[in-house]
């Protein structure tokens, strides 16, 4: 593709503005991140793309798709504006005796442990965390963290791109819970025919299409018959402690509830990997006093 120089004074506002744009795929959204009308939005991308002499996007239904030519530029772009964000936020300061709000998503395995744990740690400070359980909406989770409504998700999966930052914070094993003084399953009984065998109490993975079990699984298993379906683990957990139904969930989590629910824990007889969490922010957030201490207090409670 040919490349077309733009003029040696380009005002770096545009600069931004295209970059917003091309990561919200929307002139709308754009507008609500940036916090300025659609219409600047608009003006700004005509004006970037008379000193390119480029098309920069496709109207696409609700959004927009970016040309090959702003595809090729976003990524020269990329790297120096997050440098740049970053730099910008690290100047900014951050005093953990003053009062100050942070708002997290997470998910619900470890949602209640890591609530405990950061009440302790908070215990006579002025600095609050206020947690809230990940939205079912993936679109609306990154939303939320690019729009910096949020200002740290911890998720069980990693978004991809250079804006966001990922870590594993938290790895957790799998088990297989029942009924106590289930008639058929117990430590000598449960393998994989047996499990294959039982109905199942399953947790519906929304946001991947996929049962929990499946997601988290190495080996590819069979259709199973179905007790019940959930779109919590608290829902199906519940349903395993009345039910013969069988059921997949973190070691954690099971062990947390097996007293309350009446459960027996046992081994998960197939292949699988860990169930990890992940702690992710904003790129240029790295620099940033107060997120490097949220991230650094999370990491040490969980």
């Amino acid at each position: 593709m040919r490349q077309h120089p733009m003029p040696h004074k380009v005002d770096l506002n545009l600069l931004r503005t295209f970059a917003v744009v091309y990561q919200c795929g929307s002139v709308t959204k754009a507008s609500e991140k940036l916090d300025i009308t659609q219409s600047a939005v608009s003006n700004s991308i005509n004006r970037l793309k008379t000193a390119t002499g480029q098309e920069l996007f496709n109207r696409t239904g609700r959004g927009v798709t970016p040309t090959r030519f702003a595809q090729h530029l976003y990524e020269r772009l990329q790297s120096p504006l997050l440098e740049l964000e970053g730099l910008v936020e690290s100047f900014t300061e951050f005093d953990d005796v003053q009062t100050h709000k942070f708002v997290v998503y997470c998910h619900e395995v470890i949602f209640h442990s890591l609530r405990q744990s950061l009440d302790q740690e908070l215990a006579g400070s002025k600095i609050e965390i206020l947690l809230i359980e990940m939205p079912l909406d993936e679109e609306r989770i990154y939303d939320a963290l690019s729009n910096e409504q949020i200002d740290l998700l911890i998720g069980i999966s990693c978004p991809e791109g250079a804006m966001f930052t990922s870590s594993v914070v938290r790895q957790d094993q799998l088990c297989c819970i029942v009924k106590n003084g289930h008639p058929r399953i117990n430590e000598s009984t449960l393998n994989k025919t047996t499990y294959l065998q039982e109905h199942h109490a399953f947790f519906d993975l929304t946001r991947f299409d996929l049962k929990f079990v499946d997601w988290i699984t190495d080996e590819v298993l069979p259709q199973r018959q179905a007790y019940s379906e959930h779109k919590s683990l608290m829902g199906m957990i519940e349903a395993v402690s009345y039910s013969e139904a069988i059921g997949v969930v973190p070691l954690s989590i099971a062990k947390r509830y097996q007293a309350a629910f009446n459960l027996t824990l046992l081994p998960f007889p197939f292949s699988n990997h860990t169930f990890d969490s992940y702690m992710t922010s904003l790129t240029k957030m790295q620099s940033n006093q107060a997120n490097t201490w949220l991230r650094e207090t999370i990491s040490r409670v969980i």
